[in-house]
């Protein structure tokens, strides 16, 4: 997103709520059918330790499961939930829990709609006797219906250099449209192509790793929740990220002029995110609850409406 995009998506005014607690509880006070998205990181396996106590792999599915019902009250029926989630080596090979997750959460009646790939173009190099480094993770798509609200045209990126000269001289079978040679139904027709100076990306998201890590050993880079709430809400709609973290869905959630929760049960990440938030801009009612004493912090003397209060009650 450059800094045009940002500033016209930031005049309107937006509320941020920030809850210290664990998710599965907060969320009881939160009205059903009230978030439009869910865009979040859970922590990984056998990491970040005291953090929801650190779960092993083997246990990973349930740990997750558990806040599942939540989730999925509080999501509207269009709403979206991307969960970015990556596994782990273990003696050498790679531990399925997080398909398995994926599995369950599917059976729970979860419509897992899509996988995208998080590529890290700088993450860390090493070398490794039997693999590679990693520099990709999963980003599951999930919703609770077949029809969900999705603005493709909200992240089209330039067509690039190469539509200049490859569109330049169409002929033979590229001046019409070719059909699959295995006679599957599908084709293509680079006519359609000339002249068009954006297109669709893929289902792999390119975002570089954050480099300091802010008081949080796991930062979201901010492009990666940016590209998720440009695809699957609208301004003034709420985001949900229930392991908030350093706060990186807020603060993108906020230069997007979209509404946000945000929740994580280590006082010092709310902290972080009190600081991170403001920087962020003017104009945004802030309001953090702690261990149910809620503080305002405001950049702009705004009262809180009734369509705000209605999402939860601190």
């Amino acid at each position: 997103m450059d800094g045009r995009q940002r500033k016209n998506e930031g005049n309107a005014v937006s509320t941020t709520r920030v809850h210290f607690g664990d998710s599965r509880e907060i969320l009881k006070r939160f009205s059903a059918n009230s978030i439009n998205l869910i865009v979040t990181s859970p922590p990984y396996a056998d990491a970040r330790k005291k953090h929801y106590d650190s779960i092993t792999p083997d246990r990973y599915a349930d740990f997750l499961l558990s806040f599942s019902d939540e989730f999925y009250r509080v999501l509207k029926p269009d709403g979206s939930f991307v969960l970015n989630i990556k596994d782990k080596v273990i003696d050498g090979v790679r531990h399925r829990y997080v398909w398995d997750t994926i599995e369950r959460l599917s059976l729970q009646g979860w419509r897992c709609v899509e996988d995208y790939i998080w590529l890290k173009p700088n993450a860390m190099p090493g070398y490794w006797r039997t693999r590679f480094r990693d520099e990709w993770e999963y980003c599951f798509h999930l919703t609770k219906g077949k029809s969900f609200y999705m603005n493709q045209k909200a992240v089209r990126k330039p067509i690039g250099d190469w539509a200049e000269k490859r569109l330049a001289n169409l002929n033979g079978k590229s001046n019409g449209r070719h059909n699959s040679e295995n006679e599957s139904g599908f084709g293509r027709d680079l006519r359609n192509w000339k002249n068009k100076e954006y297109v669709l990306p893929g289902n792999v998201i390119s975002v570089p790793l954050v480099g300091k890590n802010l008081g949080h050993p796991a930062v979201f880079p901010l492009g990666l929740p940016e590209f998720f709430i440009k695809l699957f809400s609208k301004p003034g709609d709420w985001v949900l990220d229930p392991f908030a973290g350093s706060g990186s869905t807020g603060i993108a959630a906020e230069l997007l002029n979209r509404n946000c929760v945000l929740i994580d049960n280590k006082a010092e990440y709310i902290d972080v995110i009190e600081k991170r938030l403001s920087a962020v801009k003017a104009g945004v009612d802030r309001i953090f609850v702690r261990k149910g004493e809620s503080r305002t912090k405001r950049a702009a003397q705004i009262t809180l409406g009734l369509a705000h209060a209605d999402v939860s009650t601190s």
